[in-house]
């Protein structure tokens, strides 16, 4: 009863942060931007967005295979697009994240390592996120207000300081943390298999996180070009990762709302008017839902595949 009033608060949450954004933008003004947008730059867009959940998973198979679980990319690539529409789809607690953690327990029988990896796989894109915007602010600091430039540099600082602070065991040890983490069993064998992966592991990871990245700046991109909106590419390097981040929080169904508030708030400072930043948002939303059909369609093929094994 409690999951459900919440899931019930963050659909409320999603449909009164729209309804006070329509209204303060205008439907028709929002309606007249989408209906400007140009298909090709979009298929272009879809195209590179289906690119980055194959290198998203690719990345999430050199963690695994630090830790010496063999899961074949194809496997992982279906679950990435099963956990997107978990994430668009169900108004839950179980994200697309928890999705992926259940399917590899099942098949590995390593519920631990599967959290880990998957924590450290979403943390790793983070960390590169961050590390492109800080470069990126060292050249177009002036282009933005200080307010949002010391939110940057400050969660740049943070995020890896954290990542730097949970590989020092030695450290840990010392200042008796892992003892109180070992109070919680399920918590210490997750850390452990964080810790495992290596830092070879991670590096490669943060590589691909750093090309995956590339590819979600030229998604938002071609969204805006396709509504006629020209601005510098720094822009985009600077504001995608606020947004990204705040859409980690459970507060609304899929973002909504809150990633549509984030797009008018800091294109604004760009000069990009409201209806064409709240166009861009929908429109990289609509890309995500395509995904999470695709993903829909693999887990429902998945069970009827199961269903027909347990019949014979």
């Amino acid at each position: 009863m409690k999951e459900r009033a919440i899931d019930l608060l963050k659909v409320g949450l999603s449909l009164g942060l729209l309804a006070l954004i329509f209204r303060e933008i205008g439907w028709r003004e929002i309606l007249r931007a989408l209906q400007g947008a140009q298909l090709s730059y979009l298929a272009v867009a879809f195209a590179i967005y289906l690119a980055g959940i194959l290198l998203r998973a690719y990345r999430w198979q050199v963690l695994l295979a630090a830790l010496g679980m063999e899961a074949p990319l194809s496997r992982l690539t279906e679950l990435y697009f099963v956990g997107t529409f978990f994430n668009n789809f169900l108004p839950t607690g179980i994200g697309g994240d928890v999705m992926r953690v259940y399917e590899l327990s099942k098949e590995s029988d390593r519920p631990a390592e599967s959290i880990g990896t998957v924590l450290l796989d979403r943390a790793t894109g983070f960390l590169a996120l961050f590390l492109m915007a800080a470069a990126a602010l060292l050249f177009s600091y002036r282009l933005i207000a200080p307010s949002v430039a010391a939110a940057i540099l400050l969660l740049f600082l943070a995020s890896w300081a954290g990542l730097w602070i949970l590989l020092q065991r030695d450290r840990l040890e010392n200042w008796g943390l892992l003892k109180v983490i070992a109070r919680l069993k399920p918590v210490r064998e997750i850390y452990e298999a964080v810790y495992a992966c290596g830092l070879r592991a991670i590096g490669g990871a943060l590589a691909v996180s750093l090309a995956f990245n590339v590819l979600l700046i030229a998604v938002n991109y071609l969204i805006a070009l396709s509504l006629g909106v020209r601005v510098s590419i720094w822009h985009f390097l600077l504001f995608i990762p606020l947004i990204s981040l705040s859409l980690i929080f459970p507060l609304s169904l899929s973002g909504l709302g809150v990633r549509e508030g984030g797009y008018v708030y800091l294109f604004a400072q760009a000069g990009v008017s409201a209806p064409l930043a709240l166009a861009m948002s929908l429109l990289f939303y609509a890309l995500n839902v395509a995904a999470g059909l695709i993903g829909g369609v693999l887990y429902a093929l998945e069970g009827a595949r199961g269903y027909g094994e347990d019949r014979r």
